[in-house]
Order: C-alpha cells, then structure tokens, then sequence
C-alpha cells in the first residue's frame, strides 16, 4: 500500500481539483488517495457552500479512496496552524507517502529553501516581520521582505512572484511542519493547471461568488460526474444573513481579546468602536493594514465558537492531533479502512475503529467545538444533516443524504459529559 495525502477544502470540488487529483495518481502511482478535509467551515471563516460529508462523497465520486476531516478548530484557522494540523494528521496515516499540493509555481527547490530558512532561522524570522509590521506594512508584505533578507541568493523578483500567490504560500508551511516533524513523507508540487478549453482556469472562491451573484454559468467548470449532485447540494448552501448575525453578535458581546484566538486587544477596539452588523462593514469599515479580512472573520468565528488561544497550543506541543474524523469512502476500499481503524496515534473515528481516541480533557474541548460548528451550520442551512461516514458505491447516481434526528454513533453525544470530564 502507498497512500498519497492531499489536503484540501472542496468548496466545492472542481475540474482543478479534478485535475490534481489525476496528476496525483499519475506522478505518485499510488495505490490510494486519501484527503483530509475542512468541515462545515473553511479556512476564510466561512460556512461552506456545500456540507462536509457532501463535498467529501463527491471526492470520492472524482477518484479519492477515503475523506477524513480536520477538526473544526484548526481547519477556521490561519495558514500556519492550518497547514501543521494537516501534515501532522498525514503524518500518522499508516503507509502515507507522499503529500500532494497544488502551486502557482511549480517550483519546489525555492519553496522548500523558503520553508527551510523560515523553520531554522525562526527567531530572526520573527524579530524581522515585528519591525516590517511596526513600520505599516501588511503581514504578506513584511514576509515578503524577510525571505528576501534571509535568502539573497534568490532573485527578489522571484520571491516576490512567490510569496504573492496563496497556494504557495500554503505549501511553504506544509513543508516546513514536514521539516519539523522530520517526516518521510515525500512533497510533490502540482502547478495550477489553467487550461480554458478544459475549464480548469478558475477557482473555488470564483465559482462561489458567481454562484451567490449569479454571473457566470458554473456548470462548465464542475466535474460532469457529480454535476448535477453539485447543483442539488449547492441549493441547500447556509442562509447568509442567519450566519452572519449570529457570528456578529457572537463576536461583539462574547470576544474576548486576552483569550480567543487571533484576537488581541486593538482588534477588540475595532470591534467595539465600529459595531459591524454585516461581514462587508466588517471588511470595509475596520481598514487596519495589519490585519486582514480573512482575519477579522476567523476572530469573529473564534469567538461564536469558543476557540482559544490555549486550545491551539496543542498542536505546538505535541506532534498530533487527539482525533480525525472519517467523513467518506469508497465502500469497495475494505484494506484502506482496515488500516486507517488500526491508526493508534491520531485515532479515526468510526464504526468498529480498533483503537479509539484517548477521551482526555483536550479531546472533548475538540469535539465540543466540532459539535457548536456542526450545530450552527444545520441552523444557518435550516436543515439537519446525517453526521456518519458515507460509504460510497460508484457508478450509482447519488442523493444528498439528510437527516431529521440526530446521530446515532456511539460520540454523537460526547459533548454531552464535557462539564463532568472537566470537573
């Protein structure tokens, strides 16, 4: 067995992510490919325009082996604690060989000099990007300037080129957590691939936006096979004002700048002086160069959910996660599920797992969060979602699965005995 890992959020999939998902069976040879997700909410705060198990089945559908999910407080959160989680949930996959990324520039060597130097010189790295931030400039910026510092023998023109587009800059911090973890995992860039007679020149967050607004026809660039699954899934997206009320509310009367992560005290002001009511007041009314929109809606997202900056120092303390979730997978894939039950490190959590997750108090503060996100995305969606894994047969045209009671698995209700395990 050789596994490749890709991590991702498939929101929602696309023929892009189609394409890296061939280029992965195709420069790998692996045997399989397992994915580790973003839940109901993605990396920019936001609530996912399809539900998790949905977007999983529909990876599987596009040749994914099995979909596992990373826990909702690491999956809302900045790139670096993003990418950690990721690699470190790959890194305890039995037989995981390869980790698959997509690139703006296919250019591996720079990268990986990039996340080496970022890794080796950490303290110089910090001491430079505090100066850069004092003197206005906006984090990408600053870090853009200390890279070129910290490695001359690169052209500036190129680390600027680099620094400037987002994937890369995730696959620098999954190759500096692979460098710190000491892993074997081997990285393996894909560049983008922007072929417009293929449709695989657009992205996700432009496919959303059209669908919302509704400017382009975004059937072209959904793979044809879970197309109309897509279409159906898509209808049933978060109601966007319900979402954005309840963060908003949550984030000017619960924020608490000394304790929710990211926040701190001048973001806690901007807060409170401006009183956004909507997430465009939010981007448009709290101008600040150093923080970013995407970061004023995680604060936000951490506050309505509970997230603190004491539940992410775990993943910089230890070298794993206390429990993924299994999300979909191929229900002929009998060896694959027999080794990720086995996982004893990072536990899958699923039916007849041979090794279940250690229930200590750092485990339920995870799922409690899980639970209040899964929790505010049925309400914004004004649905209930079936929470077990799907087992999914190809070559079967697919229904969206829902449910109208609550999950029967044996931690549907781990939650519920949080305040007596804190006791």
């Amino acid at each position: 067995m050789k596994i490749a890992v890709i991590i991702a959020e498939f929101n929602p999939l696309h023929k892009g992510h189609e394409y890296l998902i061939e280029q992965t069976r195709k420069i790998t040879d692996c045997t399989h490919i397992v994915v580790i997700q973003t839940g109901n909410f993605t990396q920019r705060a936001e609530p996912a325009i399809i539900e998790k198990h949905l977007r999983a089945q529909a990876a599987v559908m596009c040749g994914v082996d099995a979909v596992l999910e990373m826990p909702t407080a690491f999956a809302t959160n900045n790139t670096e604690v993003f990418a950690k989680a990721g690699v470190q949930i790959a890194n305890t996959i039995p037989h995981a060989s390869y980790l698959v990324f997509g690139v703006e520039d296919n250019n591996l060597q720079i990268l990986k000099q990039i996340a080496y130097v970022k890794l080796i010189k950490s303290r110089e790295f910090d001491k430079y990007i505090k100066v850069h931030l004092k003197a206005g400039l906006a984090y990408n910026a600053a870090q853009t300037e200390v890279i070129k510092k910290l490695l001359p023998e690169i052209p500036p023109a190129v680390v600027t080129k680099i620094l400037s587009g987002g994937n890369n800059i995730l696959a620098i911090e999954y190759l500096r957590e692979l460098y710190r973890l000491h892993s074997q995992i081997q990285p393996v860039s894909v560049e983008r691939c922007k072929d417009q007679a293929k449709q695989t020149n657009t992205t996700a967050l432009a496919i959303r936006d059209a669908y919302y607004n509704h400017t382009m026809p975004i059937e072209h660039y959904i793979p044809a096979q879970v197309l109309p699954f897509t279409m159906q899934a898509m209808e049933k997206h978060p109601v966007k004002e319900m979402f954005e009320s309840t963060i908003l509310y949550s984030a000017l009367t619960e924020l608490d700048p000394k304790q929710t992560y990211e926040a701190n005290p001048e973001i806690g002001k901007l807060f409170y002086a401006h009183r956004p009511v909507t997430y465009d007041q939010l981007t448009t009314t709290m101008p600040n160069p150093h923080y970013s929109a995407a970061h004023l809606k995680r604060v936000a997202l951490h506050a309505t959910l509970g997230v603190t900056k004491k539940d992410i120092q775990f993943i910089y303390q230890r070298n794993h996660l206390p429990y993924v979730n299994l999300l979909a997978i191929r229900s002929d894939a009998h060896d694959l599920f027999n080794e990720l039950s086995s996982i004893r490190i990072t536990p899958v959590i699923l039916h007849g797992n041979q090794n279940r997750p250690t229930a200590d108090k750092y485990y339920w503060r995870m799922r409690q969060i899980d639970h209040c996100a899964n929790s505010l995305y049925e309400i914004s969606c004004k649905q209930k979602f079936a929470q077990k894994p799907l087992y999914v047969v190809l070559n079967h045209t697919p229904e969206p699965v829902v449910s109208d009671t609550p999950a029967e698995d044996e931690f549907a209700h781990a939650g519920d005995d949080l305040e007596n395990n804190e006791a």
